[in-house]
């Protein structure tokens, strides 16, 4: 099987950071190519929050690209089989002014045609090319993937997939902030 992957329901809107899109654009996030940067990417929340209940996710939501923490990262590092199809870029987090390091950023470099196009809605991005590219309203996964993969980018969408490798890594290793559905 294969999953979206979603951050749990319980995440708090007040959780919710900006990403300074200085270095990329959510657009080079979705080229399935490596990225180079000269400087982490950045993401700032300035709220009131429980920083330490903030600090104990694993992954968490912004206006650009979701990240990970320090202790997801450190894990799918480790992995030799993960870091081969998925690039982990370096994120500083900034909480009211407090920098924190070694968080990360998935840039997967494969994209696999998941989307169940029957089953989805979908209309075209632009009225002019009604057979171009499509803008998903509601996205419906293909269960026949037989790819044997980590994570990977859906073709036509920015939505990132993941297998049951790493549904079980992630069980595995107490993760529990991430959504299998």
């Amino acid at each position: 099987m294969i999953y979206e992957l979603k951050l749990t329901n319980n995440y708090p809107d007040s959780y919710w950071f900006q990403f300074k899109r200085e270095e990329i654009s959510i657009t080079d996030l979705m080229q399935c190519e490596k990225i180079h940067l000269e400087n982490p990417l950045i993401f700032t929340l300035n709220k009131k929050i429980s920083e330490k209940r903030l600090l104990s996710y694993n992954i968490y939501s912004s206006d650009g690209p979701d990240f990970i923490s320090p202790r997801l990262a450190t894990l799918l590092e480790n992995n030799e089989e993960f870091v081969k199809e998925v690039q982990l870029l370096d994120a500083v987090v900034i909480i009211n002014g407090q920098s924190h390091y070694g968080f990360k950023v998935f840039n997967p470099l494969r994209s696999i045609p998941c989307i169940d196009t029957d089953k989805s809605e979908s209309m075209p991005m632009l009225d002019s090319q009604p057979d171009g590219p499509r803008l998903f309203t509601k996205i419906v996964l293909r269960q026949d993937i037989i790819e044997n993969f980590w994570m990977a980018k859906c073709e036509g969408s920015s939505c990132i997939v993941i297998s049951d490798k790493l549904k079980q890594f992630c069980i595995e290793n107490n993760i529990k902030d991430i959504v299998f559905e």
